[in-house]
């Protein structure tokens, strides 16, 4: 059976399932879901009796490892849970594990969670479908961050504004894990300096820089060709000890996707082809800067930013340098 994160949530609690593929870039939800189930399971004080980890490195799963492990019962918890992480499964695995996720015993919950699932491996991924429930667990879209984090600074009694709110969800690109630790942040920020509301510049001061928006900031600089501007942008992200090659791959990520805005021309479908999730102010965002270049000029900066990472890495130029030329290259009409 294949759910959504809200449904699964609900699952473990109404339904006694033993065989779980919880996949995802979102790895809060997907902590707070292996902590339901073994809350459920396991009784207190026998949680490490009565639980095991599998951790493969990366490496292809130990189909005998995983059977022994199953096949132990549990000293005292309803159920014994067996959680497999940091796997890897080459054919062999992908051939043979179907036939041990037919026959788990019925007092054993067997847990696979992953950053990411080849669904390819069609045989594999329909035997987890059949006997028991996946769930892709992906970030939330911004309206949901959006009123998440209204949500949760409101049980403190505060509220926040809206540049507030788009700045919290850049800078820490849509992680629920990092936004809840600022939401608790800004709560005890608050309450030590008797104020109710939160501002853009409270987040600014207790937050990491937001790269994505500096970056948003260069282009802006670049479209207009500001070039002195783009520079001085620029020497003040690398001042921020943002590493240089992040730099460069930020800004050949944002070629890419203002040439996906140009050519689509629509929030909504920028959406879709980004996997933004849901309404996006990055997406607006894209598609307001977009119309500030030509295509032909998107097109030919993106391959430029390819060429000179193959110069730098081969020693052929100075990576300071080869930025700074590129700003201004890019900023001319």
């Amino acid at each position: 059976m294949i759910l959504q994160t809200e449904a699964l949530n609900k699952r473990i609690k109404e339904s006694d399932d033993n065989l779980f593929l919880i996949y995802g870039e979102e790895d809060f939800f997907i902590e707070l879901a292996v902590n339901s189930i073994k809350r459920k399971y396991l009784e207190k004080g026998f949680e490490q009796m009565d639980s095991v980890r599998l951790d493969f490195n990366n490496k292809s799963v130990d189909i005998d490892k995983i059977v022994e492990n199953i096949e132990l019962p549990s000293w005292s918890s309803p159920r014994r849970v067996v959680e497999v992480v940091n796997f890897d499964i080459d054919k062999d695995s992908a051939d043979k594990l179907p036939s041990v996720l037919e026959k788990i015993p019925s007092g054993t919950v067997l847990l696979f969670v992953t950053d990411k699932f080849d669904k390819r491996k069609k045989k594999l991924y329909d035997s987890f479908t059949k006997n028991g429930i996946v769930c892709e667990v992906k970030y939330l879209d911004d309206t949901v961050l959006s009123k998440y984090i209204k949500a949760g600074l409101a049980k403190s009694g505060l509220t926040i504004d809206q540049d507030a709110v788009e700045s919290i969800i850049s800078r820490y690109d849509r992680s629920m894990r990092k936004i809840d630790s600022a939401i608790r942040r800004f709560s005890l920020y608050c309450s030590a300096v008797d104020t109710k509301n939160v501002t853009f510049e409270i987040v600014d001061e207790l937050c990491e820089p937001d790269v994505h928006a500096r970056i948003f900031d260069i282009m802006d600089a670049v479209g207009t060709g500001n070039t002195a501007q783009a520079l001085v942008l620029l020497d003040n992200l690398i001042r921020l000890k943002e590493p240089l090659p992040s730099i460069r791959f930020m800004l050949a990520r944002h070629f890419k996707e203002l040439i996906c805005a140009k050519e689509l021309n629509n929030s909504r479908e920028i959406v879709s082809r980004l996997g933004l999730g849901g309404k996006s102010f990055k997406a607006d965002k894209l598609l307001r800067q977009s119309r500030n270049f030509r295509m032909d000029k998107l097109i030919l900066l993106y391959n430029l930013c390819y060429r000179n990472d193959y110069d730098i890495k081969h020693g052929n130029a100075d990576e300071r340098a080869s930025l700074e030329s590129f700003i201004v290259l890019a900023s001319g009409k």
